[in-house]
């Protein structure tokens, strides 16, 4: 599996480390760091693939299939408690992340002490998550297997784990069973992993537990159960037993492994992970390795012209070149103005936004408020607080958590726009920068525009934290005990002292929303400024330096120039064949989907997950 991608993968860093050596010795750090950068990137290709259900669908024997390896624990009972995320690495290594930041290391036999609800109650031992460093091909390639708690069951904050990592989910394999099959309480999960997760596969197993004919009719109801919900595209379910694919996997029973419809769902990810997202990630490397090297090769083509021209001459032309450059920072500051300025102008809408929903919710959870207190005054005090309580905390999650689903859309399209605007501006400072040197000096250059987008660094969503208190229920049912009240009576001051507090929780809570998008858009903003802005320094910088280098041989003499220009030369040499390797590389990358649909109806038997 992958091995397509990790080919392309290493010739792609091997490329770039050719490209920073062209660098060298220039000491040209912010260069340099760019180039470790986009490497880093190229090298670690994180992919978050996680596996989601309710509790006792199979999500643990899965991921142990497809590893081939029995070293998540499973049980009859409900067992996964935490979130465990399984990477590459050359040996097996074990590392528990605990929520005050502390971390230990464990062998395998210790793993059900902190991962599973009987070692770890609860949660009792503040785990965060386990990471895996596991030696499997299936996860080289940045590739990273993630099993998660089921949801569903009598455990709480199993749940929660759940809940919590959805925002970092890249894609999705959702179990659900042949028998029963998927349930209404699966659906509403559906609904919620929609909201975060743009990549769905849909895994229908335990197909051993029926016969063939009611297996069909399983499948066939659950595809049309799940097209109420998707209601977008068609739907495919891919049956599997997960159980004889793990048995067949560790014993190389090729039987079992047919019976469990394995070879199936291993072919359909690779072929996603191969193509939709290698291939993605592997055009956008490309090209900015295009990019940087069209720099170095423009900066060695603009000394060697300089070395060769009479140094008066060449020193008009640099006074000519200084004055553009001081017009061109000139029009780099205009463009930062226009980015603050967008900065602002998103802030006040989504200042607009929060007060139309606390004009357009408040109304309604005031009124389901009054509704539900008439309807609970049959309960006692203490019951009656608790109910209110619950009703309001749940109003106000849920509004919340409408609201931010919709209005992160909306954002991120802003996001969108202005960064590509901002990013074309940048280019064209950029190019306006290569235009003048090339002219001055009579050098062709190719613009190439790399694919810059604006990102946070996380999805923005809404962190309600604890569940907030907007009355103390112990106080609440103390007093009213105490003091003896009529029980209509106590109901009624509950009720009023939960409307008067419902307005400030509602504004309290717009304030959070408010600056958590705030400080995400801030950051993301300021970080992708300086990362365009830094590329026209560099790029400035890069003519400047080749100009400078040009005088100083200007100045020295014929030996040492001729050594020079016989370096250059060299340079110009390895620039080729690097640029012959990417666009190779590219052509490649692009073509890669028709070459892999034919290898995978040829060869679809040997490719193993």
């Amino acid at each position: 599996m992958l091995e397509r991608y990790r080919q392309m993968q290493a010739r792609l860093l091997k490329v770039l480390e050719d490209i920073r050596n062209l660098k060298k010795n220039d000491s040209d750090d912010v260069f340099v760091g760019q180039v470790d950068e986009l490497a880093e990137k190229v090298r670690q290709s994180a992919f978050y693939l996680v596996v989601l259900g309710e509790f006792k669908r199979g999500k643990s024997t899965l991921v142990n299939a497809i590893l081939k390896d029995n070293i998540l624990p499973t049980a009859v009972v409900p067992l996964t408690s935490i979130v465990t995320m399984i990477r590459y690495g050359p040996e097996e290594e074990i590392l528990v992340r605990f929520k005050d930041g502390k971390t230990q290391t464990i062998d395998r036999r210790h793993l059900v002490d902190y991962v599973t609800e009987r070692g770890n109650p609860d949660n009792a031992k503040g785990v965060n998550r386990v990471e895996i460093a596991y030696p499997a091909e299936t996860l080289r390639g940045g590739v990273h297997l993630i099993d998660t708690p089921g949801v569903g069951s009598i455990f709480e904050t199993n749940t929660q784990a759940t809940y919590d990592f959805l925002p970092k989910v890249d894609a999705a394999l959702f179990l659900f069973t042949v028998d029963p099959p998927i349930s209404q309480s699966e659906l509403a999960f559906l609904r919620d992993v929609r909201q975060y997760v743009s990549k769905i596969f849909f895994v229908q197993n335990k197909i051993d537990y029926v016969d063939p004919e009611d297996r069909e009719e399983s499948l066939e109801f659950s595809k049309q159960v799940l097209k109420g919900v998707i209601q977008d595209g068609e739907i495919r379910i891919l049956p599997l037993s997960a159980k004889l694919a793990l048995e067949g996997r560790l014993k190389e029973d090729r039987e079992k492994i047919a019976q469990s419809y394995f070879p199936q769902l291993e072919e359909v990810l690779t072929h996603f992970l191969t193509q939709e997202k290698g291939r993605v990630l592997l055009q956008s490397a490309t090209q900015s390795a295009r990019k940087m090297l069209n720099d170095v090769e423009f900066s060695v083509q603009l000394e060697q012209k300089a070395i060769e021209m009479p140094l008066q001459d060449l020193e008009q032309r640099i006074a000519l070149f200084q004055k553009e450059l001081q017009k061109i920072r000139r029009d780099r500051e205009e463009n930062s103005y226009y980015f603050e300025a967008e900065i602002k102008r998103i802030m006040a809408w989504l200042d607009r936004e929060l007060k139309r929903l606390q004009k357009d919710h408040l109304p309604e959870l005031m009124e389901q408020l009054r509704q539900e207190g008439e309807k609970n005054q049959h309960l006692p005090v203490s019951r009656y607080v608790e109910k209110m309580e619950s009703v309001l905390n749940e109003g106000i999650v849920r509004t919340f958590d409408d609201w931010i689903v919709n209005e992160e859309k909306a954002l991120n399209e802003e996001f969108a726009r202005v960064s590509r605007q901002y990013s074309d501006r940048t280019n064209q400072v950029i190019e306006r920068l290569i235009q003048a040197s090339a002219k001055l000096f009579d050098i062709p250059f190719e613009t190439i525009q790399t694919d810059e987008c604006l990102r946070a660094d996380s999805r923005f969503y809404y962190l309600l934290g604890d569940p907030p208190r907007f009355f103390d229920i112990a106080g609440a049912v103390d007093f009213f005990s105490r003091k003896l009240m009529p029980t209509s009576f106590s109901q009624k001051r509950v009720l009023s002292n939960l409307m008067k507090k419902l307005p400030e929780r509602i504004d309290a809570n717009c304030g959070r929303v408010r600056s958590d998008f705030m400080r995400r858009l801030q950051e993301s903003f300021l970080t992708f400024r300086w990362n365009l802005n830094a590329k026209i320094d560099t790029t400035a910088q890069g003519i400047q330096d080749a100009l400078e280098k040009a005088v100083a041989m200007q100045k020295a003499g014929a030996v040492e120039r001729d050594q020079k220009i016989a370096l250059l030369n060299q340079k110009m040499r390895t620039i080729a064949a690097i640029k012959e390797e990417l666009r190779q590389m590219a052509q490649q990358i692009s073509t890669g989907d028709a070459e892999e649909a034919q290898m995978g109806m040829m060869c679809s038997s040997t490719v193993r997950v």
